[in-house]
């Protein structure tokens, strides 16, 4: 149901209501505004033509006689005048009617910055110290009674906890270390998150978001409400498959568009549809996609049974019963289904090409993780044709009877053993497939396997290294001698593959994939390719490279650690060992030179940081104390140079006569009239999303998840998130 507002005149509207064949049409007029009262226009008296009401309590009362409460026969037999109306629905009527409070009231109010166990046992001390508590006061009072507050206390003393907000599916989200909890104590917080989930389903509902709540409906009231949010998830159905036709905003995250139609369309449309889900149950899901073969397969972990309600209030009898331990496995059963059901519909809206897909629900199972409890297989014709007009209705269909999950017996099955074929999952030293011209360009590289940047297992020159490096404990000069041969040894390898290439080359180190991704930013010749210095050549180097520093020897050390450095130019580590040497000799110039480069590829947190870090303190060396300071701002908090960044800026300010640090925008600005951009610049995250993009649609699923998982720790994009853990 949803109202449309008159273009030319605002105040008058109509409200529609989706019938059984999908359409929306329209069942009632409205006059008035959202922002004022409102009240049904009719030709004939009806409950809400009688009397104007706040746009909150007036839709919620449309939504129950035309939605809930409507015959499916006939969408408008409940037109009817108020006097006779069904009992049930004036009760339920008057339960949800919503009731201005005296003063506002902030229902969870601490929860964004105190301990969870104290936030819970504060909005309880609220609630039982207040002289008349609304209705929605005394509801979270009820919800949160239920939680064992001392074993809460205990899980947080075991874990960190924290509480997220996902703005985009309006839920809350509990982060913990599941690895430190016993599962029963993982169930605990689920149910816990849950129940935060359903009050700000009621809250959502009223129109009061998690702002302060001016008016409440009844404590009976809220139950109703709390009732419809867990059963309304198969609401989103219809118009999740009307999402088909939308664009995809993040078909093109960087310079190149993906293929439409194609893996990265497909998988990134899904994750935006799961990712906005109004669930009030953790949704943690996997899927797997084989858009060439139409197939799809997503998994879910099951509903924890203790996040159902315990009471549930009767409106038709004016009753309030309590729900007994297998009344809510059936309801967490059925809301499973209900949410496989969604799920499908998600497969679906993500690309006209998938004509199948499976959803599981997995439970947990010790030392194995989890096992299926629930296959079900949806062929996407018999899907449209059945599913859909019936999740139109489970909404208005009692739990107790699992409607949805009777409905899916037909549709249970066996899952294929693996979805995608083996090859895109191949790192790539066991990947010898080429690799597209635009990916050869953008990755100086031919085939898979030449962005590999891991040595063999059994490497001997690694074995050489760590030979040398005990002989180094009880004779550093002979160690040191055969390092230098090493360095020689494999110099000369490199030569020769140089030698031997038949267009033009490059030897470097990376010391992981995400640095061989970058690489090619500071490359202008896209003829170029990269060959791989061994891992031991490195090795040894730094070594050469320590053992001057350990002696202070540093005039010494530093053409060594620019040998170094030319090795790995996109190593932070290489940029790092040279600006260590230059601090110690105070050659501040060129510690800002080499700062400034690594700052044009860092892509990480912590490498922007320390980078950020030794340019300050070079610059204030320099007498450039407004960059210096500016450079000091822009150290990420949280970091392991934060902390130094900190003291050190305050002694820069005393020294300027400062008493306020710049702001975070007037840093910014500082550095660009300086040249400089905030990492990670757009060359590099271009770089990863094209590089990203184009590796999944080519099927290269384990080079896309690196560059996917640095644009989602740049990002903090769940659906970042989501993809990345679809292709691994």
């Amino acid at each position: 149901m949803k109202l449309v507002l008159d273009e030319s005149d605002s105040s008058v509207g109509e409200i529609l209501v989706r019938g059984a064949n999908g359409a929306m049409r329209a069942c009632a007029r409205t006059v008035g505004s959202p922002k004022g009262p409102m009240r049904e226009q009719s030709d004939h008296e009806t409950w809400n033509s009688s009397r104007a009401l706040p746009y909150g309590e007036f839709m919620a009362s449309m939504f129950l006689r035309y939605v809930i409460f409507a015959d499916p026969k006939n969408a408008l037999a409940n037109t009817v005048p108020a006097d006779e109306l069904d009992e049930g629905i004036k009760n339920t009527a008057n339960k949800i009617k919503l009731v201005k409070l005296p003063e506002p009231v902030e229902v969870f109010l601490g929860f964004n910055t105190a301990p969870l166990p104290d936030a819970i046992e504060t909005l309880l001390y609220r609630v039982d110290h207040a002289d008349n508590p609304s209705g929605i006061e005394r509801y979270a009072g009820a919800l949160m009674s239920e939680v064992d507050l001392p074993r809460l206390r205990t899980i947080a003393a075991k874990s960190e906890m924290g509480l997220a907000r996902i703005d985009r599916s309006k839920l809350f989200y509990l982060n913990f270390d599941r690895s430190l909890l016993d599962q029963d104590e993982i169930d605990m917080l689920l149910a816990i998150e849950c129940r935060l989930n359903r009050l700000s389903g009621i809250l959502e509902r009223i129109g009061a978001g998690l702002g302060p709540v001016a008016s409440s409906p009844s404590f009976e009231g809220c139950s109703l409400f709390d009732l419809w949010h867990i059963s309304k998830t198969t609401n989103d159905v219809p118009r999740l498959l009307e999402t088909l036709s939308n664009d995809n905003p993040w078909a093109k995250p960087g310079t190149v568009a993906c293929q439409p139609g194609g893996e990265w369309d497909v998988r990134t449309r899904f994750a935006r549809i799961v990712e906005a889900l109004n669930v009030v149950t953790r949704l943690d899901y996997t899927y797997r996609a084989n858009v060439a073969e139409g197939i799809m397969l997503v998994r879910f972990g099951r509903t924890v049974v203790d996040a159902m309600p315990q009471r549930e209030y009767d409106a038709q009898d004016d009753a309030w019963r309590e729900v007994d331990e297998p009344k809510r496995a059936a309801w967490a059963a059925e809301h499973d289904a209900r949410v496989a059901l969604t799920l499908a519909a998600a497969c679906f809206a993500a690309g006209a090409s998938i004509t199948r897909c499976y959803v599981q629900i997995a439970a947990p199972d010790g030392e194995q993780g989890e096992r299926i409890i629930a296959t079900y297989s949806f062929g996407r014709a018999a899907y449209l044709a059945n599913c859909v007009p019936a999740a139109k209705n489970f909404e208005s269909m009692d739990m107790d009877d699992m409607p949805c999950k009777r409905k899916l017996e037909a549709y249970e099955s066996d899952a294929p053993d693996a979805i995608e074929p083996a090859e895109v999952h191949a790192r790539p030293r066991d990947d010898h497939r080429s690799l597209p011209p635009t990916l050869r360009d953008l990755l100086l590289a031919d085939t898979a396997d030449e962005l590999e940047v891991m040595e063999e297992g059994d490497d001997p020159y690694v074995a050489r290294v760590a030979e040398l490096r005990e002989r180094a404990k009880v004779d550093r000069a002979g160690a040191f001698e055969g390092f230098s041969r090493l360095v020689e040894e494999l110099e000369a390898k490199c030569a020769v593959a140089e030698l031997l290439a038949t267009g033009p080359v490059q030897t470097l180190f990376c010391d992981n994939q995400l640095v061989r991704m970058v690489l090619p930013v500071m490359e202008e010749d896209r003829s170029l390719r990269i060959l791989r210095a061994p891992d031991a050549l490195y090795f040894a180097q730094h070594e050469i490279c320590s053992f001057y520093a350990d002696q202070e020897d540093f005039e010494r050390a530093l053409p060594e650690v620019r040998h170094l450095y030319d090795l790995a130019r996109s190593s932070m580590q290489s940029h790092f060992a040279l600006i260590n040497v230059l601090a110690r000799l105070e050659r501040y110039d060129e510690i800002i030179e080499v700062a400034r480069h690594g700052l044009r590829i860092a892509s990480d947190r912590s490498s922007i940081g320390y980078l950020f870090y030794r340019l300050a303190f070079a610059y204030w060396n320099c007498d450039q104390l407004e960059l210096a300071l500016a450079c000091y701002r822009l150290v990420p908090r949280g970091e392991e140079s934060g902390s130094n960044a900190l003291e050190e800026m305050q002694g820069l300010m005393n020294e300027m006569g400062v008493n306020e640090p710049p702001t975070f925008e007037e840093a910014v600005e500082t550095i660009s009239k300086a040249g400089l951009e905030l990492p990670p610049v757009p060359a590099v995250s271009n770089q990863l999303a094209d590089a990203a993009v184009q590796l999944v649609d080519n099927g290269f699923f384990f080079l896309a998840r690196v560059c996917i998982f640095q644009m989602w720790r740049t990002m903090g994009n769940d659906e970042l998130g989501s993809l990345s853990r679809s292709l691994g």
